[in-house]
């Protein structure tokens, strides 16, 4: 899929102020062990707040960079990973209420953490029917105890708080839009369903209670699927798409003349994790430079993409074309191609 008729307008990242250090965690025994490859000095952002908060205020900082009405949103989609503060309930919603998007239809995405991705592949194909449109995407996550351990509880990932949004716009939009922007170039997205079970716990009554079972053992799940299906065909799966979308991506821009002259952004993994799973993809197709930056705010859900596209429009002193890998449990892997 190639498109020139989407751009992402301020992405913004809002991390609380408030950490949590690993020489905290392990004086306070709160450690069941631990990959070698963390950085002693490592902190992982958290709030004590609502993670709608942190994705409202990350979206009230996208509307006053870029100078866009509220009242001209059409769309609101919200991704998230983990709880949101309450079981029975739309967090889209508060969150329009929150951030004043009132007139913007809330829509609740749920695909893990690519939730991002899946917002900017729906986004992309309201903007190819040609109309003009908008639409905010935003996340927001908070791995607090004790129903998450966000330094135990999985393998190859840490878990930080925040919130990201950027504002999404179709070039049929007639009016202006203010700040850093870049042209969506390229989209790709697969699936690999029969990785679901790599979350999912098996015995628990299908009518058990949301929080039945407290702290959520990531570990458990996936240690008992690579106890059955070996950690090979894991492997061979997660690198085969990385490479599949990864090649269909670079074709997208030779079409179009172009090149990726930037840098890979990968998803903000541990660095066992990557070098495992996504960099041996990576380095089979390019020599391009991989950005890796989970040792600076752990994985943030939902919110990997947009961070990363907010450190790219940051730190881009000139134009260039970055690719972005984010990746959700299920799993789905979305690699778009961004010039900023």
């Amino acid at each position: 899929m190639t498109t020139h008729r989407l751009r992402l307008h301020a992405a913004t990242l809002e991390l609380p102020v408030t950490t949590d250090a690993l020489s905290t965690a392990i004086a306070e025994d709160r450690l069941r062990g631990r990959h070698p490859d963390v950085d002693p000095a490592t902190t992982l952002p958290v709030t004590a707040g609502s993670p709608v908060d942190l994705a409202a205020a990350a979206a009230r900082t996208v509307l006053e960079r870029t100078g866009h009405p509220g009242a001209e949103v059409e769309d609101l989609y919200y991704a998230w990973t983990y709880f949101q503060g309450a079981h029975f309930w739309s967090p889209a919603h508060a969150l329009a209420d929150r951030t004043g998007l009132t007139s913007a239809n809330p829509i609740g995405l749920q695909q893990m953490c690519n939730g991002a991705g899946a917002a900017v592949h729906l986004a992309d194909r309201a903007a190819r029917a040609g109309a003009p449109f908008t639409a905010m995407i935003c996340t927001g996550d908070a791995f607090r105890g004790p129903g998450f351990d966000r330094w135990s509880g999985d393998y190859g990932v840490l878990y930080g708080d925040a919130g990201t949004a950027v504002l999404a716009v179709s070039s049929a939009h007639p009016a202006p839009v203010a700040g850093p922007s870049s042209t969506l170039l390229s989209l790709h997205t697969g699936a690999l369903p029969h990785l679901e079970s790599m979350h999912r716990p098996v015995g628990t009554p299908v009518d058990a209670a949301p929080a039945g079972a407290w702290p959520i053992d990531v570990q458990a799940t996936k240690r008992r699927y690579l106890q059955e299906h070996g950690g090979d065909s894991l492997a061979e799966a997660m690198r085969g798409m990385v490479g599949k979308l990864l090649a269909k991506v670079f074709a997208d821009l030779a079409e179009q003349g172009r090149a990726a002259d930037g840098v890979i952004y990968l998803p903000r993994l541990m660095n066992a994790t990557l070098d495992s799973l996504y960099a041996p993809a990576v380095a089979a197709l390019t020599d391009l430079p991989q950005r890796r930056l989970g040792d600076l705010t752990g994985h943030l859900g939902a919110g990997d993409l947009i961070a990363n596209l907010a450190d790219a429009q940051a730190t881009a002193e000139k134009p260039r074309t970055d690719i972005f890998i984010s990746a959700g449990a299920g799993f789905t892997i979305s690699i778009a191609a961004l010039s900023s």
